[in-house]
């Protein structure tokens, strides 16, 4: 009964639509239907590709984004202790600048007391001359004296003749 049923449901014609070199409907239909399916694939995975890629590039926009904000905010921070920096080297430079002044001051009052030392020195070591041509000249005249209250005449002269050139610069020393 089969049979009867599919010879029942035969179309005339439908020799014509398997002839050779025309194809039939139904086969045409799947082949567009898979087509039109694959191109749907293809569109739809292509999409889903395209979609990944975009959210990809969409986290590492942000995450850049975030980074550049964090460097300026450390930007920020350093521009901040960069003033605060220079705040201070500013009040440090002033200190310096006073203290340099002061050194100044202390190094011309020091060359002054140098000059006085050298100087005193210099009167110390006269005055040590002076003092040892004194002492040789009193010396001399207290041998002449000595000689002069014994009655030797000739000792008295020649003992004063020998420190006369020290008296002599002694008294040149004191004026």
């Amino acid at each position: 009964m089969v049979t009867d049923i599919a010879v029942v449901g035969r179309t005339p014609g439908a020799d014509e639509a398997t002839a050779p070199g025309r194809q039939p409907i139904r086969r045409h239909r799947w082949w567009a239907v898979a087509l039109v399916c694959a191109v749907c694939v293809t569109l739809v995975g292509a999409s889903a590709l395209v979609a990944g890629n975009e959210v990809r590039t969409d986290i590492r926009f942000d995450q850049a984004h975030r980074s550049l904000d964090a460097a300026r905010r450390r930007i920020a921070l350093a521009g901040a202790d960069l003033t605060t920096v220079r705040s201070q080297l500013d009040t440090v430079d002033g200190q310096v600048e006073q203290d340099a002044a002061v050194l100044s001051q202390d190094t011309s009052q020091l060359r002054g007391l140098e000059s006085a030392l050298t100087s005193a020195r210099s009167d110390v070591s006269n005055q040590t001359s002076a003092i040892g041509d004194l002492n040789s000249c009193l010396a001399g005249v207290e041998q002449a004296l000595n000689a002069l209250s014994v009655g030797d005449q000739t000792y008295a002269i020649d003992a004063l003749d020998a420190v006369s050139t020290t008296c002599t610069r002694a008294m040149a020393v004191d004026g």
